[in-house]
């Protein structure tokens, strides 16, 4: 079984079942090869797009930018004792929920369905360091952890560190990470 089975299979399963459209959830930045270079998950979540995208099934990518919930949980993995070593990371988090309703807005949206891409991002840009900076400040945990001090290093790549997640023609939704953080 290849990388491409599963969803070759899918969209084989799609048309022969005829259903009208194939909704795809990826990750923003995934199919850029200054991003992916180094990631499996994001290569595999590129070639799902691009079979997807050309499968006899119309299909629409959503192109997510991380989740609030992922500054927590990835930041408290590289933590050690009172030192957080977070990748320089230039990100736009949003809230999950408005994702999800974002997805469900096109999964169900009237008309021709036809291949497409589309994004939806988080209103602001930060770094994951900075995010993370600002749960500790609120009296927040980093996945159970609670470092004195988040320091950066570049070890995703320049694509990740430079912005590569955050794409620039994308819905914003509207909640602000110190709106999540009071929540």
């Amino acid at each position: 079984m290849t990388g491409t089975d599963p969803a070759s299979n899918i969209a084989a399963a799609a048309h022969e079942q005829g259903v009208s459209r194939i909704v795809c959830l990826s990750i923003a930045g995934a199919a850029d090869p200054r991003v992916n270079g180094g990631f499996g998950y994001h290569k595999g979540k590129a070639v799902q797009e691009s079979i997807y995208q050309q499968a006899p099934v119309p299909s629409t990518t959503v192109r997510s930018t991380q989740w609030f919930d992922f500054v927590p949980a990835t930041v408290g993995m590289v933590s050690k004792g009172s030192v957080a070593l977070a990748p320089t990371m230039l990100m736009a988090p949003a809230l999950r929920e408005e994702v999800a309703d974002f997805v469900a807005d096109v999964v169900t949206a009237p008309g021709q369905a036809r291949h497409e891409i589309r994004a939806i991002r988080g209103p602001e840009a930060d770094t994951i360091a900075n995010f993370a900076r600002r749960i500790l400040a609120a009296g927040g945990d980093l996945g159970g952890q609670r470092p004195r001090t988040v320091k950066e290093a570049p070890y995703l790549g320049r694509g990740i560190a430079n912005g590569g997640l955050i794409p620039q023609d994308a819905f914003v939704t509207s909640t602000r990470f110190e709106e999540w953080l009071a929540g």
